[in-house]
């Protein structure tokens, strides 16, 4: 029996791609084995690194020495975004198979083809013999000019219940911060006709609700003239049967269309969730990232929101601390804005310089204690927005997907309610994949407890 273990890290696009991969190598006849964290061995390793900061990069790296560490003799793939940034500095880590990038991630098969063909080189001492896998000429391309390719989607997502549905992937708008564009590709969309087509094979396995995913979801469509925006695939995913439950993982506010909240309020199955990527509270500071939009224009859409889906519509973040010339005035503008506006959630991260990115070589960089105290007192605002949030929705009804997950110290089933927030509820097994109205009863650590 031939074992793989999958390792993903950083974003929900990543998330999808593992997914797709892991469909690959069951047809392969691999065995899949679910728990990443365990040290059972495995006989490949595919591990699907992230780069969005120096820290990522340096996980990715660990990551991949303690897989190699665990079983010198396993085929070891590094795929992702910190595949395709510094492909050297991971070749150059003895025991590693091959790495291959975002785009070759739809020519798996072929890889996996290859590696089959030349199994016997692989039992060598990795530390020893040069892996001749490693001569293999990446495919050539240039990242930001090359269109993402996708692959044929997923099937079966397994025991969960929700699937991710990557709908776009690219990135054409260069913040100066950022190395995505240059690590996924220019902005694609992808056909709508093959969404519906995964949509349905997904609805077929029997789960309620997908999450769409992508790097700028609300930029669905520009690439092709605009004859389809992210609410027709909205629309289209709802009037399939079995799918009950419709999200989006992340959309950007500058590419946020003016008519998405109405048409999303239409359709009883989408979710009154949206997680609205900030970064900064401060109107300078946005325009040094150069995000396009300011303050006055995120509180408008926030405002919108809440007036189509009412004040129980989750409103998530993700907030940058320490950018280049972030001043303790802008820090304070900034935790102002985020207590304005009342975050249910928020992603707090410092600011890590990129190679190759403007920001990188901006002027006023922010030492490293003065990023990690701001860091603390915003991720503290974030605790005491995401607490007052919660208590506000004790008491109310709302519907729960369950999950297979235990948590919380009665050991309940856990799963969300449409607004997002996690609930723990006293069920028998057959509740799994089904959703229940249930009273929101009260705080348990980052949970609810139903009532």
């Amino acid at each position: 029996m031939k074992t793989a273990k999958l390792i993903t890290m950083g974003c929900k696009v990543n998330q999808y791609d593992t997914q797709s991969m892991r469909e690959t190598l069951y047809r392969n006849g691999y065995t899949v084995l679910d728990d990443e964290t365990s040290r059972q061995q495995a006989d490949l390793y595919l591990i699907n690194t992230c780069t969005v900061t120096n820290t990522a990069d340096q996980k990715a790296r660990q990551v991949i020495r303690r897989a190699i560490r665990q079983q010198p003799n396993a085929k070891v793939l590094v795929t992702g975004c910190y595949a395709e940034s510094d492909r050297e500095a991971i070749e150059d880590i003895p025991g590693v198979t091959f790495v291959f990038g975002n785009r070759e991630k739809a020519d798996f098969q072929d890889y996996l083809d290859l590696l089959h063909a030349e199994t016997p080189s692989l039992t060598a001492d990795v530390t020893d013999t040069p892996n001749p896998l490693l001569s293999i000429e990446p495919v050539q391309h240039d990242a930001i000019r090359e269109h993402a390719r996708f692959s044929k989607g997923v099937s079966d997502a397994g025991k969960r219940t929700r699937a991710l549905i990557k709908v776009q992937d690219g990135c054409s708008a260069f913040c100066t911060y950022c190395i995505i564009p240059y690590v996924r590709g220019r902005m694609t969309s992808r056909p709508l006709e093959d969404i519906a087509d995964e949509a349905h094979r997904i609805a077929d396995s029997g789960i309620k609700e997908v999450v769409i995913t992508g790097v700028h979801l609300g930029a669905y469509g520009m690439d092709t003239g605009r004859d389809r925006d992210i609410a027709n695939i909205l629309e289209h995913i709802h009037d399939i049967d079995g799918i009950e439950r419709i999200r989006f993982s992340s959309i950007e506010p500058m590419y946020f269309p003016d008519t998405l909240g109405e048409r999303m309020a239409a359709l009883p199955k989408c979710m009154p969730h949206f997680h609205l990527p900030l970064q900064a509270g401060s109107d300078a500071i946005l325009r040094q990232m150069r995000r396009r939009y300011t303050t006055a224009q995120f509180a408008h859409l926030v405002a919108n929101l809440r007036r189509v889906f009412g004040d129980d519509v989750g409103i998530t973040t993700d907030i940058m601390v320490g950018f280049p010339g972030e001043t303790g005035a802008h820090f304070e503008e900034s935790c102002r804005f985020v207590e304005e506006i009342g975050f249910s959630q928020l992603h707090v991260f410092r600011y890590s310089p990129r190679k190759g990115t403007p920001a990188a070589t901006y002027p006023d960089q922010i030492s490293p204690h003065i990023s990690a105290a701001r860091s603390q007192a915003m991720i503290a605002l974030g605790e005491r927005l995401n607490s007052a949030f919660r208590q506000r929705m004790l008491g109310k009804q709302k519907e729960v997907l369950i999950e297979s997950s235990r948590e919380g110290k009665n050991n309940h089933l856990a799963g969300f309610t449409d607004n997002y927030l996690r609930v723990l509820v006293d069920a028998p097994e057959s509740a799994i994949n089904q959703i229940q109205r249930v009273t929101l009863g009260a705080l348990e650590g980052d949970c609810i407890a139903a009532a």
